[in-house]
């Protein structure tokens, strides 16, 4: 039973780092971009809605690949 607990674990761990990866580097991006824009043009545009709109998308997009990547790894196939 510890085994099996043990490998629950460890896909549950794979599927949240897959999605909050997702969400940072979605972040890290905008936040990039943004700053791009601040030097070019001089005006700093990030707002709260930007971000929750990143985020949700960061979302959507990590659980998919973490589901994905949970599967992978439950079919036991190469490389994951």
């Amino acid at each position: 039973m510890t085994l099996f607990n043990e490998k629950i674990l460890s896909l549950i761990i794979l599927y949240v780092a897959c999605m909050l990866g997702i969400i940072i580097s979605f972040l890290c991006i905008a936040l990039s971009v943004d700053i791009l824009v601040w030097m070019l043009t001089g005006s700093f545009d990030l707002t709260k809605g930007g971000i929750i709109k990143i985020i949700t998308i960061g979302c959507g997009i990590g659980a998919f690949t973490g589901a994905v990547f949970v599967i992978a790894r439950l079919l036991k196939l190469k490389g994951f």
